[in-house]
């Protein structure tokens, strides 16, 4: 399993190159954006603002799209305005992160670093 400490290196570089995200323009996505009546300035905000390794659901995974698109696939999970949200970005090799996803969550969530912390905490 991936560390934590992988997971927050590619944090902080996404975060990074904040100037260089994009939003892909997904009605799924839009209609979250509505739905939690915030913008696209204020959805990236939240991100920089809350996402940590707590938040870490999968990646870095290759694109099964065909054709694949280069860049590694990371897929993240976050509560906002009481709305569990689903994230997938993709770290572009060149500096650009497209978030494919940014929307309400279909399924629950599950967060493999944060089950891990806990049961670490349980034995501890």
């Amino acid at each position: 399993m991936i560390s934590r400490e992988k997971v927050n290196e590619e944090l902080q570089n996404i975060f990074s190159r904040r100037n260089e995200w994009r939003l892909s323009m997904r009605p799924k996505n839009l209609e979250t954006l509505s739905r939690l009546a915030i913008d696209e300035k204020i959805a990236f905000e939240i991100l920089v603002d809350n996402l940590t390794w707590k938040n870490y659901i999968s990646g870095p995974k290759p694109d099964n799209h065909m054709p694949p698109s280069t860049g590694d696939i990371w897929i993240f999970g976050i509560n906002i305005n009481s709305e569990e949200c689903y994230l997938k970005f993709q770290d572009k090799p060149n500096g650009i992160v497209i978030w494919i996803s940014y929307h309400i969550a279909l399924y629950p969530l599950h967060y493999p670093l944060l089950i891990q912390e806990e049961r670490n905490e349980d034995n501890g």
